[in-house]
């Protein structure tokens, strides 16, 4: 859950990837004073994620194109202070892994404003292994800005 008391009258923000829309209920509380913003690429995911959470902001973006993120970033630092970054990717994806890696460093001086943090979870997988690699070289970056990050790794779907 969410803690959204914010510094200076500010309102919190919550972003997450539009393959992460499966954790919103467990972030943030019934009531809370969070705007929350879904982005990503799939028509389909933002459509579900209007009708699972319609207070939030559903921004179509491509995480993937350098000029899709600039603009995201853009637009979330219009609406106020970023408390978390959310993003849920594929291990088995590389071109997914190194758009959170990506993600993760537009977004950093914005989380760092705002006291932020960041909640990833990867499904298993080859790419897990660079993700991990990354953020050990950033953990000291990261911490030295006050930005924690949780690695969730879930489990692997079986058929």
């Amino acid at each position: 859950m969410v803690k959204t008391d914010t510094p200076h009258g500010t309102q919190a923000v919550i972003l997450m990837n539009d393959a992460a829309l499966s954790l919103a209920p467990e972030l943030v509380a019934p009531g809370a004073t969070v705007q929350v913003i879904v982005a990503g690429p799939s028509m389909l995911r933002l459509a579900l994620a209007e009708a699972a959470l319609p207070e939030a902001r559903v921004i179509c973006a491509d995480f993937g194109q350098s000029a899709s993120l600039a603009a995201l970033e853009e637009k979330v630092r219009g609406m106020g202070r970023l408390h978390r970054l959310v993003l849920a990717a594929d291990g088995a994806d590389a071109a997914e892994i190194f758009s959170v890696m990506r993600t993760i460093v537009v977004f950093l001086p914005a989380l760092r404003r705002g006291e932020g943090s960041v909640l990833l979870t990867v499904r298993p997988g080859a790419a897990l292994a660079a993700l991990r690699l990354f953020l050990r070289r950033v953990q000291p970056t990261l911490d030295g800005h006050g930005v924690p990050v949780t690695l969730v790794e879930k489990p692997a779907v079986t058929t």
